[in-house]
């Protein structure tokens, strides 16, 4: 008995393992209405028209023509602005604003962190609607600081975005504070953000000036610049999630076999709400250049990713770099406080007043039109410390001054007993009062370790007690407990025969899809790869085949009609022949009798002559009938 309701007792819980293993339903990656739910205004958009404020420049190249209200095109290098178009006019990010959260994120923790795991609260969760691009984290879930950056950028995670934002900030109002902090440290113009995210607020907006400083300053960072060029990334299954979390990047000019892949794109990000259209910020590498361009309110993601293409195209092929020589000035600290180097005055001097006063770079790179020439670069000083090279009025590069502190400690030849120990006891204090702020550390930090501790102590013993609860219940309702197992065994099986049709189902469309899309990719390359000659020749060949079958579907229709007038011909000839015989029947039928028999006689032998000439006239006929239908058959 007792076997037996342990066999049953082992058989709920293999039940209930597998139920937990159903598989778990895909979640939705995408960025909300990204690339499929825009519709797309045929007709040329009256931003197309707008001024293009580098293309005013005197013997600037000039830019191309873009749908976007606003655009422009930076090399990170020297902070030069190539294009530029509606550049600091005020609009609304959507998700390029995550660029501005890792930053942020990346920059205030330590690399130590990364792959340790922050949980998911439901003040972080609660604002991301169902219909957001997310990755769908639960409540109490947990991922690595790493995963949750990868999610950000690559799969556009707004569930994500609120979770790194309250870990990294305390809560997300001081972390969207931070962002606007250090969207001022960057010299950002019209800047305001209100969410990590990038969801849609009239408060929350920004400028492709200011996008551009921040794609600047964001691809300075070796993280981040590792995880903007990668195109696929596995986030592992965790306690609520059954199954890897497959992140794919959606900026689409990194797939080298994709329909809008650009040679030397190095990452980016897209974003896309209702109010914000579509928005991208767009990094690439080429003939040792890096550039960024950013496209802000496009009606339509596959034109954001053409004109970014066009833009990047035009930074790269008419402008270079040039290093501008920097003479600054040499005067040295002892030299500008007015040190003197003998007498009792030999004691200041230190290795210090050697150093200049000003230290800057011996060259600063700018970058310049192609045919422009860089004496005509104007050297302008600005804010103290920075050094600037205009062109046309244009700035085109940028440099900054480091001024060395002139404060010196002066050597004292002699010191007294008192002054030494006083120092000594001034000395004494610090060391102390931070032993004892250590120690207050130490002391503080056991408590809360001591307090973690006993919460895990409580929940295991809690646990414990609940399974002596249940194992006693079992003990003393074998019966029921065995019933109850019983059922719950049967109860799962449909749910697993469901749970194995709908995978195979799932596995059997996503064969089917991935089928249909290789035939349609193969298709594309022997479109691509035929000249427009043999596409013109395979389209007279197929309008050829259907001329032909038009035509003999036309000469059938005709044969069956002829045939039928020769079938109709046939019977009318066979109608007149037979016609005589029967008007002879009718009138020996109608013919009088008489008393002569002898007239009778001859009258009746009279007849059956006539009727053996009608019936060999008959059967003349009938061969001739046949004759003719014989022919008509081998015409046929």
């Amino acid at each position: 008995m007792r076997k037996r309701k342990f066999l049953f007792f082992y058989l709920l819980i293999a039940a209930m393992l597998l139920s937990s293993a159903t598989p778990a339903v895909s979640y939705a990656a995408e960025e909300t209405g990204e690339e499929d739910t825009e519709e797309y205004v045929e007709e040329t958009p009256e931003a197309y028209y707008w001024t293009i404020e580098t293309n005013e420049i005197n013997k600037w190249p000039s830019g191309p023509r873009v749908e976007a209200e606003a655009a422009s095109v930076m090399d990170i290098d020297t902070g030069a602005f190539l294009y530029s178009k509606n550049a600091e006019a005020k609009m609304y990010p959507a998700s390029i604003t995550k660029i501005m959260t890792t930053l942020v994120a990346i920059e205030n923790i330590e690399e130590s962190d990364l792959d340790k795991k922050i949980k998911a609260s439901e003040t972080a969760l609660a604002p991301i609607g169902s219909d957001s691009s997310q990755i769908w984290l639960s409540v109490g879930e947990k991922i690595t600081m790493r995963s949750a950056l990868y999610a950000i950028m690559l799969a556009s995670a707004n569930d994500a975005a609120n979770v790194v934002a309250e870990k990294v900030g305390g809560s997300i109002e001081n972390f969207v504070q931070m962002m606007n902090d250090k969207a001022k440290e960057l010299g950002c113009v019209n800047t305001h953000f209100v969410n990590p995210h990038g969801l849609h607020d009239d408060d929350h907006y920004t400028c492709a000036y200011d996008m551009a400083l921040i794609a600047q300053a964001a691809y300075a960072n070796p993280l981040f610049r590792q995880i903007v060029k990668t195109v696929e990334y596995r986030i592992p299954k965790t306690k609520y999630m059954k199954e890897d979390r497959w992140l794919l990047n959606h900026q689409k000019m990194l797939y080298e076999d994709g329909e809008f892949c650009y040679d030397g794109c190095t990452g980016g990000k897209t974003g896309f709400t209702d109010d914000a259209w579509n928005t991208l910020v767009t990094y690439a590498t080429k003939d040792g250049k890096t550039l960024v361009s950013v496209e802000l309110r496009v009606n339509g993601s596959w034109k954001t990713f053409r004109e970014s293409a066009a833009l990047l195209d035009y930074g790269f092929q008419n402008f270079r770099h040039e290093e501008m020589e920097e003479k600054a000035d040499r005067t040295t600290i002892g030299r500008l406080v007015g040190v003197c180097r003998f007498g009792r005055a030999s004691l200041l001097n230190q290795p210090e007043i050697g150093k200049s006063a000003v230290e800057s770079k011996n060259t600063v790179t700018v970058t310049i039109p192609k045919k422009a020439k860089k004496s005509r670069l104007e050297r302008v000083t600005q804010n103290g410390n920075e050094i600037s090279y205009c062109y046309q009025g244009w700035e085109v590069g940028e440099g900054n001054l480091h001024f060395n502190n002139p404060a010196i400690s002066i050597r004292m030849p002699e010191v007294s007993a008192q002054d030494s120990a006083q120092a000594v006891d001034s000395e004494m204090m610090v060391p102390e009062t931070e032993s004892i702020s250590e120690e207050n550390a130490e002391v503080s930090d056991q408590g809360f370790e001591e307090k973690v501790d006993g919460y895990m102590d409580n929940v295991t013993l809690g646990f414990l007690h609940i399974w002596d609860s249940f194992n006693n219940w079992v003990n003393a309702n074998e019966i029921l407990a065995a019933g109850i197992g019983l059922i719950l065994i049967l109860l799962l099986i449909p749910l697993l025969v469901i749970a194995y049709i709908r995978d195979k189902s799932a596995r059997l469309t996503r064969k089917e899809r991935e089928r249909d899309e290789e035939e349609r990719k193969k298709l594309e390359e022997n479109i691509e790869n035929k000249s427009v000659q043999e596409i013109e020749a395979e389209i007279r060949a197929e309008l050829e085949k259907e001329r032909i079958a038009r035509e003999k579907e036309e000469q059938r229709k005709r044969e069956a009609k002829e045939e039928e007038m020769r079938m109709a011909e046939m019977e009318a000839i066979i109608d007149r022949q037979n016609q005589p015989q029967t008007e002879a029947a009718a009138e020996e039928q109608n013919q009088p009798q008489t008393e002569d028999t002898v007239t009778q006689n001859q009258e009746g032998n009279q007849e059956k002559k006539e009727e053996q000439d009608q019936e060999g006239k008959t059967d003349t006929d009938l061969s001739e009938n046949a004759e003719v239908k014989d022919e008509l058959g081998s015409t046929d």
